[in-house]
Protein backbone atom coordinates (compact mmCIF):
# COMPACT_ATOMS: atom_id res chain seq x y z
CA UNK A 1 0.00 0.00 0.00
CA UNK A 2 2.88 2.35 0.91
CA UNK A 3 3.68 1.74 -2.67
CA UNK A 4 0.89 2.90 -4.33
CA UNK A 5 0.44 6.01 -1.81
CA UNK A 6 3.89 6.69 -3.38
CA UNK A 7 3.03 6.13 -6.67
CA UNK A 8 0.02 8.06 -6.73
CA UNK A 9 2.34 11.18 -4.95
CA UNK A 10 4.11 11.43 -7.76
CA UNK A 11 3.44 15.15 -8.81
CA UNK A 12 3.53 16.50 -12.53
CA UNK A 13 3.14 20.24 -13.24
CA UNK A 14 1.83 20.65 -9.80
CA UNK A 15 -0.58 18.14 -9.48
CA UNK A 16 -0.21 14.54 -8.31
CA UNK A 17 -1.56 11.36 -10.24
CA UNK A 18 -4.57 11.29 -8.14
CA UNK A 19 -5.34 14.60 -9.08
CA UNK A 20 -5.33 13.59 -12.16
CA UNK A 21 -7.39 10.23 -12.01
CA UNK A 22 -9.90 12.19 -10.05
CA UNK A 23 -10.12 14.74 -12.81
CA UNK A 24 -10.10 11.81 -15.63
CA UNK A 25 -12.73 9.97 -13.43
CA UNK A 26 -15.13 13.23 -12.93
CA UNK A 27 -14.61 13.37 -17.13
CA UNK A 28 -15.57 10.03 -17.73
CA UNK A 29 -18.57 10.12 -15.26
CA UNK A 30 -19.86 13.02 -16.86
CA UNK A 31 -20.12 11.62 -20.44
CA UNK A 32 -21.98 8.32 -18.71
CA UNK A 33 -24.12 10.40 -17.09
CA UNK A 34 -24.68 11.86 -20.16
CA UNK A 35 -25.24 8.74 -21.75
CA UNK A 36 -27.82 8.06 -19.19
CA UNK A 37 -29.60 10.97 -19.42
CA UNK A 38 -29.75 10.29 -23.33
CA UNK A 39 -30.90 7.59 -22.81
CA UNK A 40 -34.14 8.35 -20.27
CA UNK A 41 -35.34 10.59 -22.95
CA UNK A 42 -34.86 8.64 -25.98
CA UNK A 43 -36.48 5.44 -24.33
CA UNK A 44 -38.61 6.88 -21.28
CA UNK A 45 -40.04 10.61 -21.38
CA UNK A 46 -40.56 10.59 -25.47
CA UNK A 47 -42.96 7.53 -24.68
CA UNK A 48 -44.52 9.70 -22.72
CA UNK A 49 -44.42 13.05 -24.48
CA UNK A 50 -46.11 11.13 -27.67
CA UNK A 51 -49.19 10.44 -25.07
CA UNK A 52 -49.96 13.96 -24.45
CA UNK A 53 -52.15 15.99 -27.02
CA UNK A 54 -49.86 19.14 -26.89
CA UNK A 55 -46.54 19.48 -29.50
CA UNK A 56 -44.50 21.76 -27.11
CA UNK A 57 -43.47 19.10 -24.54
CA UNK A 58 -42.02 17.03 -28.32
CA UNK A 59 -40.97 19.91 -29.22
CA UNK A 60 -38.84 20.64 -26.50
CA UNK A 61 -37.39 16.88 -26.04
CA UNK A 62 -36.66 17.05 -29.58
CA UNK A 63 -34.71 20.28 -28.99
CA UNK A 64 -32.71 19.61 -25.66
CA UNK A 65 -31.38 16.19 -25.60
CA UNK A 66 -28.14 16.62 -27.15
CA UNK A 67 -27.15 19.68 -25.99
CA UNK A 68 -28.35 18.58 -22.41
CA UNK A 69 -26.23 15.57 -22.99
CA UNK A 70 -23.02 18.22 -24.12
CA UNK A 71 -23.89 20.19 -21.00
CA UNK A 72 -23.45 17.83 -18.88
CA UNK A 73 -20.17 17.06 -20.46
CA UNK A 74 -19.12 20.80 -20.33
CA UNK A 75 -20.05 20.92 -16.37
CA UNK A 76 -17.80 17.34 -15.91
CA UNK A 77 -14.76 19.53 -17.54
CA UNK A 78 -15.60 22.50 -15.54
CA UNK A 79 -15.53 20.65 -12.31
CA UNK A 80 -12.93 18.76 -12.84
CA UNK A 81 -10.57 21.36 -13.94
CA UNK A 82 -11.46 23.30 -10.79
CA UNK A 83 -9.67 20.50 -8.82
CA UNK A 84 -6.45 20.68 -10.23
CA UNK A 85 -3.80 23.14 -8.95
CA UNK A 86 -3.00 25.40 -12.38
CA UNK A 87 -1.42 28.49 -12.64
CA UNK A 88 -2.97 31.73 -13.90
CA UNK A 89 -2.28 31.56 -17.47
CA UNK A 90 -4.00 27.15 -17.36
CA UNK A 91 -6.66 28.61 -15.52
CA UNK A 92 -7.86 30.89 -17.95
CA UNK A 93 -6.99 29.13 -20.95
CA UNK A 94 -9.05 25.99 -19.03
CA UNK A 95 -11.96 28.61 -18.46
CA UNK A 96 -12.02 29.82 -22.22
CA UNK A 97 -12.38 26.36 -23.26
CA UNK A 98 -15.31 25.89 -20.79
CA UNK A 99 -17.05 29.11 -22.42
CA UNK A 100 -16.44 28.66 -25.56
CA UNK A 101 -18.17 24.78 -25.50
CA UNK A 102 -20.83 26.70 -23.59
CA UNK A 103 -21.23 28.96 -26.68
CA UNK A 104 -21.17 26.07 -28.81
CA UNK A 105 -23.45 24.20 -26.97
CA UNK A 106 -26.23 27.25 -26.93
CA UNK A 107 -25.97 27.80 -30.63
CA UNK A 108 -26.78 24.20 -30.86
CA UNK A 109 -29.36 24.88 -28.61
CA UNK A 110 -30.83 27.96 -30.23
CA UNK A 111 -30.43 26.21 -34.34
CA UNK A 112 -31.94 22.90 -32.83
CA UNK A 113 -34.95 25.17 -31.64
CA UNK A 114 -35.34 27.34 -34.71
CA UNK A 115 -35.84 23.60 -36.36
CA UNK A 116 -38.25 22.46 -33.67
CA UNK A 117 -40.24 26.09 -33.90
CA UNK A 118 -40.63 25.85 -37.96
CA UNK A 119 -40.92 21.83 -37.76
CA UNK A 120 -44.08 22.17 -35.17
CA UNK A 121 -45.69 25.08 -35.87
CA UNK A 122 -44.14 27.71 -38.80
CA UNK A 123 -44.37 24.65 -41.72
CA UNK A 124 -48.15 23.08 -40.46
CA UNK A 125 -49.43 26.44 -40.31
CA UNK A 126 -47.80 27.41 -44.16
CA UNK A 127 -50.13 23.80 -45.44
CA UNK A 128 -53.07 25.78 -44.55
CA UNK A 129 -52.41 29.03 -46.63
CA UNK A 130 -53.12 28.95 -49.93
CA UNK A 131 -49.85 30.86 -51.00
CA UNK A 132 -47.05 29.04 -51.77
CA UNK A 133 -44.70 32.20 -50.83
CA UNK A 134 -44.50 30.72 -47.32
CA UNK A 135 -43.30 27.29 -48.10
CA UNK A 136 -40.66 28.51 -50.28
CA UNK A 137 -39.47 30.92 -47.34
CA UNK A 138 -39.35 28.37 -45.09
CA UNK A 139 -35.78 26.65 -46.02
CA UNK A 140 -34.43 30.31 -47.27
CA UNK A 141 -35.39 31.38 -43.79
CA UNK A 142 -33.48 28.05 -41.35
CA UNK A 143 -30.59 29.00 -43.70
CA UNK A 144 -30.34 32.31 -42.69
CA UNK A 145 -31.11 32.34 -39.17
CA UNK A 146 -28.23 29.22 -38.58
CA UNK A 147 -26.20 31.30 -40.14
CA UNK A 148 -26.50 34.42 -38.10
CA UNK A 149 -26.67 32.47 -35.20
CA UNK A 150 -22.83 30.67 -36.36
CA UNK A 151 -21.68 34.63 -36.93
CA UNK A 152 -22.98 35.87 -33.49
CA UNK A 153 -21.57 33.04 -31.50
CA UNK A 154 -18.04 33.47 -33.20
CA UNK A 155 -18.18 37.25 -32.67
CA UNK A 156 -18.74 36.45 -28.66
CA UNK A 157 -15.90 34.07 -29.10
CA UNK A 158 -13.55 36.57 -31.19
CA UNK A 159 -14.12 39.11 -28.65
CA UNK A 160 -13.45 37.21 -25.88
CA UNK A 161 -10.34 36.54 -27.00
CA UNK A 162 -9.65 40.40 -27.18
CA UNK A 163 -9.77 40.65 -31.28
CA UNK A 164 -11.55 44.15 -31.80
CA UNK A 165 -15.23 43.13 -33.11
CA UNK A 166 -15.46 46.87 -34.63
CA UNK A 167 -13.06 46.78 -36.50
CA UNK A 168 -13.12 43.14 -37.92
CA UNK A 169 -17.11 43.93 -38.66
CA UNK A 170 -16.11 47.26 -41.01
CA UNK A 171 -13.25 45.09 -42.59
CA UNK A 172 -16.12 42.17 -43.29
CA UNK A 173 -17.99 45.56 -44.65
CA UNK A 174 -15.02 46.77 -47.23
CA UNK A 175 -14.48 42.87 -47.92
CA UNK A 176 -18.17 42.10 -49.01
CA UNK A 177 -18.29 44.79 -50.89
CA UNK A 178 -15.65 43.72 -53.05
CA UNK A 179 -17.62 40.13 -53.16
CA UNK A 180 -20.43 41.98 -53.90
CA UNK A 181 -18.64 43.16 -57.26
CA UNK A 182 -17.51 40.24 -57.88
CA UNK A 183 -20.69 38.20 -57.56
CA UNK A 184 -23.02 40.68 -59.15
CA UNK A 185 -24.43 37.93 -61.25
CA UNK A 186 -25.56 35.66 -58.07
CA UNK A 187 -26.38 38.92 -56.33
CA UNK A 188 -28.77 39.53 -59.36
CA UNK A 189 -30.47 35.50 -58.92
CA UNK A 190 -30.75 36.24 -55.48
CA UNK A 191 -32.96 39.60 -56.08
CA UNK A 192 -34.71 37.91 -58.89
CA UNK A 193 -35.75 35.30 -56.38
CA UNK A 194 -36.90 38.01 -54.09
CA UNK A 195 -38.90 39.65 -56.78
CA UNK A 196 -40.66 36.34 -58.16
CA UNK A 197 -41.73 35.52 -53.94
CA UNK A 198 -42.86 38.65 -53.59
CA UNK A 199 -44.85 39.10 -57.33
CA UNK A 200 -45.84 35.81 -57.83
CA UNK A 201 -45.41 36.24 -61.50
CA UNK A 202 -45.98 32.60 -61.03
CA UNK A 203 -46.67 29.32 -58.10
CA UNK A 204 -45.37 26.30 -57.96
CA UNK A 205 -47.14 23.35 -60.30
CA UNK A 206 -47.94 26.14 -62.70
CA UNK A 207 -47.65 25.83 -66.65
CA UNK A 208 -45.10 28.86 -68.14
CA UNK A 209 -43.69 29.82 -71.19
CA UNK A 210 -40.59 31.62 -71.42
CA UNK A 211 -38.31 32.43 -74.55
CA UNK A 212 -38.98 28.74 -76.15
CA UNK A 213 -39.89 26.86 -73.36
CA UNK A 214 -42.99 25.81 -72.29
CA UNK A 215 -43.36 23.48 -68.89
CA UNK A 216 -44.45 23.29 -65.62
CA UNK A 217 -42.81 25.25 -62.17
CA UNK A 218 -40.84 22.05 -60.22
CA UNK A 219 -39.74 24.57 -57.08
CA UNK A 220 -39.08 28.10 -56.92
CA UNK A 221 -35.27 28.64 -55.12
CA UNK A 222 -33.60 32.07 -53.98
CA UNK A 223 -31.00 31.77 -57.14
CA UNK A 224 -32.93 29.52 -59.40
CA UNK A 225 -36.38 27.83 -60.43
CA UNK A 226 -36.46 24.58 -62.12
CA UNK A 227 -39.15 24.12 -64.78
CA UNK A 228 -39.62 20.91 -66.08
CA UNK A 229 -40.77 20.80 -69.82
CA UNK A 230 -43.15 18.80 -71.50
CA UNK A 231 -41.02 17.00 -73.09
CA UNK A 232 -39.67 15.93 -69.58
CA UNK A 233 -36.93 17.11 -68.90
CA UNK A 234 -35.51 19.80 -66.47
CA UNK A 235 -34.68 23.58 -66.75
CA UNK A 236 -32.50 24.93 -64.06
CA UNK A 237 -33.24 28.69 -64.55
CA UNK A 238 -31.51 31.68 -63.31
CA UNK A 239 -33.87 34.00 -61.22
CA UNK A 240 -31.90 36.90 -62.82
CA UNK A 241 -32.91 35.83 -66.72
CA UNK A 242 -36.51 35.35 -65.66
CA UNK A 243 -36.52 38.95 -64.02
CA UNK A 244 -35.94 39.98 -67.62
CA UNK A 245 -37.87 37.69 -69.65
CA UNK A 246 -41.02 37.79 -71.00
CA UNK A 247 -43.03 35.34 -69.33
CA UNK A 248 -46.52 33.76 -70.36
CA UNK A 249 -48.54 32.33 -67.44
CA UNK A 250 -50.72 29.47 -69.48
CA UNK A 251 -52.34 28.22 -66.07
CA UNK A 252 -53.57 31.37 -64.95
CA UNK A 253 -55.77 31.71 -68.88
CA UNK A 254 -59.30 30.95 -68.24
CA UNK A 255 -59.64 29.77 -71.74
CA UNK A 256 -57.52 28.85 -74.64
CA UNK A 257 -58.33 30.90 -78.17
CA UNK A 258 -58.35 28.71 -81.31
CA UNK A 259 -57.96 30.18 -84.91
CA UNK A 260 -59.25 27.80 -87.77
CA UNK A 261 -59.02 28.58 -91.27
CA UNK A 262 -61.23 26.34 -93.97
CA UNK A 263 -60.79 26.40 -97.42
CA UNK A 264 -63.43 25.62 -99.75
CA UNK A 265 -63.10 24.84 -103.27
CA UNK A 266 -64.69 27.90 -105.79
CA UNK A 267 -67.04 25.55 -107.24
CA UNK A 268 -68.66 26.29 -104.01
CA UNK A 269 -72.23 28.12 -104.85
CA UNK A 270 -73.17 31.34 -102.12
CA UNK A 271 -75.87 29.38 -100.28
CA UNK A 272 -73.65 26.68 -99.82
CA UNK A 273 -71.25 28.40 -98.33
CA UNK A 274 -73.12 30.15 -95.98
CA UNK A 275 -74.76 26.78 -94.90
CA UNK A 276 -71.09 25.59 -94.32
CA UNK A 277 -70.40 28.89 -92.17
CA UNK A 278 -73.80 27.83 -89.76
CA UNK A 279 -72.70 24.06 -89.13
CA UNK A 280 -69.36 25.28 -87.95
CA UNK A 281 -70.68 27.48 -85.79
CA UNK A 282 -73.08 24.93 -84.62
CA UNK A 283 -70.82 22.52 -83.84
CA UNK A 284 -68.14 24.47 -81.68
CA UNK A 285 -71.80 26.24 -79.44
CA UNK A 286 -73.04 22.45 -79.21
CA UNK A 287 -69.44 21.18 -77.86
CA UNK A 288 -69.45 20.96 -74.00
CA UNK A 289 -66.01 22.01 -73.85
CA UNK A 290 -65.95 25.74 -75.66
CA UNK A 291 -67.76 29.09 -74.61
CA UNK A 292 -70.22 30.55 -76.62
CA UNK A 293 -68.10 33.34 -78.29
CA UNK A 294 -67.60 32.06 -81.76
CA UNK A 295 -66.58 33.89 -84.34
CA UNK A 296 -67.33 32.57 -88.43
CA UNK A 297 -66.48 34.67 -91.58
CA UNK A 298 -66.25 34.36 -94.93
CA UNK A 299 -62.09 35.79 -94.59
CA UNK A 300 -60.86 35.62 -98.15
CA UNK A 301 -61.02 34.70 -102.03
CA UNK A 302 -57.41 32.81 -101.46
CA UNK A 303 -55.37 31.67 -104.69
CA UNK A 304 -56.52 28.05 -104.20
CA UNK A 305 -59.85 28.28 -101.73
CA UNK A 306 -62.56 30.17 -100.87
CA UNK A 307 -61.67 30.42 -96.99
CA UNK A 308 -64.42 30.59 -93.77
CA UNK A 309 -61.95 31.90 -90.64
CA UNK A 310 -62.90 30.12 -87.04
CA UNK A 311 -62.30 31.64 -83.77
CA UNK A 312 -63.83 30.10 -80.76
CA UNK A 313 -62.35 29.48 -77.24
CA UNK A 314 -61.96 26.54 -75.33
CA UNK A 315 -62.82 26.34 -71.52
CA UNK A 316 -61.84 23.09 -70.15
CA UNK A 317 -57.79 23.55 -70.53
CA UNK A 318 -57.42 19.88 -69.26
CA UNK A 319 -58.72 18.84 -72.41
CA UNK A 320 -57.48 21.59 -75.39
CA UNK A 321 -56.29 18.71 -77.74
CA UNK A 322 -59.26 16.56 -77.48
CA UNK A 323 -61.94 19.25 -77.78
CA UNK A 324 -59.93 20.54 -81.37
CA UNK A 325 -60.19 16.71 -82.59
CA UNK A 326 -63.45 16.40 -81.57
CA UNK A 327 -64.43 20.11 -83.68
CA UNK A 328 -62.43 19.50 -86.60
CA UNK A 329 -63.95 15.39 -86.62
CA UNK A 330 -67.42 17.00 -86.67
CA UNK A 331 -67.06 19.49 -89.34
CA UNK A 332 -65.21 17.12 -91.60
CA UNK A 333 -67.76 14.72 -91.01
CA UNK A 334 -70.81 17.20 -91.72
CA UNK A 335 -69.19 18.58 -94.59
CA UNK A 336 -69.35 14.97 -96.04
CA UNK A 337 -72.29 14.73 -95.42
CA UNK A 338 -73.93 18.15 -97.38
CA UNK A 339 -71.33 17.30 -100.14
CA UNK A 340 -69.19 20.77 -99.36
CA UNK A 341 -66.14 19.98 -100.65
CA UNK A 342 -62.46 21.11 -99.09
CA UNK A 343 -59.99 23.07 -100.99
CA UNK A 344 -56.30 21.68 -102.09
CA UNK A 345 -53.85 24.09 -104.13
CA UNK A 346 -54.72 23.17 -107.80
CA UNK A 347 -54.08 24.76 -110.90
CA UNK A 348 -56.59 25.52 -113.93
CA UNK A 349 -55.43 26.04 -117.54
CA UNK A 350 -57.30 27.56 -119.71
CA UNK A 351 -56.92 27.60 -123.67
CA UNK A 352 -58.28 29.62 -126.12
CA UNK A 353 -58.38 28.83 -129.93
CA UNK A 354 -57.45 31.18 -132.07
Amino acid sequence: MPAISEFLSITFFNNTLLDYIVFFSILAGAIIGGRILYYITENIIQALTKKTKTQVDDMLLEVCKHPAVFLMFIIGFYIGYKTLTLSESAEETFFNIVLILFIINLTWFFTKLLDGILKYYVSPWSQTTETDLDDTLIPIIRKIGKVFLVLIAAIIVLDKFGYNVASLVAGLGIGGLAVALAAQETLGNMFGGITILTDKPFRIGDRIRISNYDGNIKEIGIRSTKMTTLDGSELIIPNSTLGKEIIENVAREKARRIKLTIGLVYDTSTKKLEHGMEIIKDIVKKHKSTTDDVCVYFDQFADFSLNITVIYWIKDLDNIFQTRSDINLGIKKRFEKEKLDFAFPTRTVYTKKG
